[in-house]
């Protein structure tokens, strides 16, 4: 798993926590060295059952971050 990947978990198992981390699509996605993670990864932005928008709005931020090329 790559470096940008490991980030990308750790700043997830910090905002959802490890244990629902080893449970997401995007933690077995990668496993098996599958990259197309996007809609996985900023489908984590629900509070209390509800969509959250500006949780939406940080995950397309922190993904951005590490896999567009700057």
């Amino acid at each position: 798993m790559g470096e940008k990947n490991a980030i990308l978990l750790g700043t997830l198992a910090y905002n959802i926590g490890p244990g629902a981390v080893n449970k997401s699509s995007v933690y077995r996605k990668l496993k098996r060295g599958d990259t197309n993670i996007y809609k996985e990864y900023t489908s984590h932005c629900h509070y209390k059952g509800k969509f959250h928008r500006q949780l939406h709005q940080r995950r397309q931020t922190e993904y951005k971050l590490l896999f567009s090329n700057l």
